[in-house]
């Protein structure tokens, strides 16, 4: 019997060399010093390996969270010299384009960047954002939610392939097979049906009173939501048209110096809110913004770009975290287009 620098036991079997087996005693059994010194040597091994499982652990390292570097110039003015592929990877679009969080933010940017930079965008990324716009359809069919953005996204992207197909880039039978992707993903939006809910006992929105109803839709800041809401059944038809309503909107979203701009000069029985709301919301910056779920962010310390939500490291630790929201817009503006 021979050892082997692995630390193997081979024997001699008919002019061929075999790993013994760790029960294989040729010609006698063990004897209880054999059984003690392999009981010694098992619990030493045991050891060494569950040490080394410690000192593999306490080497491991967290994956890199995602990050555009290098982003030169300030406000208006960034820009980066990376490509849109690569900057896109970097980030992990395709990845987070599916999460619940991301969704909505990564598909008002494909929106842009299709209609705004449809002539500009090769057809490997023609390709890729197809295969996006498909798995975020994928999902908001599985979540049932984000159904009709979607929907008016998709119309969107398809009339404007359909006007400007000669002026994009890539062949003929490229841009026809992206199409029919498109297509067929606003044709499973356009033939979707929400589940509806089974009486399971529990509390509905309609089975909330007036005043939280009111607290909820208060918070809304874009009109045509609340429009939306009164559209989908004739109980919150009454409560979504009604002034009080409207009065908490404007309270919730303006200040007393804009709402007073309207109202200075009028009885306040006899406000009617909902024009008061349109006129702030047009003066207001209020239309401007859009709230999402997760958002790109410039941080002030690094100039790095990264999710909000998911955060980056930083190696600047000798100030407080600031950062700079970028909507999509701000984001397609910044790439290397």
């Amino acid at each position: 019997m021979e050892a082997s620098s692995r630390g193997n036991n081979y024997v001699k079997e008919n002019g061929v060399w075999k790993i013994v087996n760790l029960d294989y005693y040729p010609g006698s059994w063990p004897d209880e010093a054999d059984e003690k010194k392999k009981i010694v040597n098992g619990a030493r091994y045991e050891k060494s390996v569950s040490t080394q499982i410690v000192i593999d652990r306490s080497n491991c390292r967290d994956l890199p969270l995602p990050i555009l570097r290098n982003i030169q110039g300030t406000g208006i003015q960034r820009k980066t010299h990376e490509s849109i592929s690569s900057a896109l990877e970097k980030l992990k679009f395709e990845e987070y384009a599916s999460q619940y969080r991301q969704l909505n933010y990564c598909r008002e940017f494909y929106r842009l960047l299709v209609k705004q930079k449809f002539s500009k965008i090769s057809g490997t990324v023609q390709k890729r954002v197809g295969v996006v716009l498909e798995q975020m359809t994928s999902t908001a069919i599985a979540l049932e939610q984000f159904i009709p953005p979607m929907r008016q996204t998709l119309r969107e992207i398809c009339e404007c392939l359909r006007e400007n197909e000669r002026e994009m880039i890539g062949s003929k039978a490229m841009r026809r097979k992206n199409n029919d992707l498109i297509n067929n993903c606003s044709l499973r939006l356009n033939n979707f049906d929400f589940t509806e809910k089974e009486d399971d006992g529990t509390l509905c929105l309609m089975d909330l009173p007036k005043e939280c109803l009111i607290n909820i839709m208060k918070k809304l800041d874009q009109p045509r939501d609340v429009i939306n809401v009164a559209l989908t059944c004739s109980s919150l038809e009454v409560v979504a048209m009604d002034n009080e309503v409207w009065e908490s909107m404007c309270f919730h979203h303006f200040n007393d110096k804009e709402i007073s701009n309207f109202v200075g000069h009028m009885e306040f029985y006899s406000v009617q809110w909902l024009d008061v709301f349109k006129f702030c919301f047009k003066k207001s910056k209020v239309r401007k913004t859009y709230c999402y779920g997760d958002e790109l962010v410039v941080c002030d310390n690094c100039r790095g770009v990264y999710w909000r939500r998911v955060g980056h490291d930083c190696p600047v630790v000798e100030v407080p975290p600031s950062f700079t929201v970028l909507s999509p817009a701000d984001f397609l503006h910044l790439l290397n287009l």
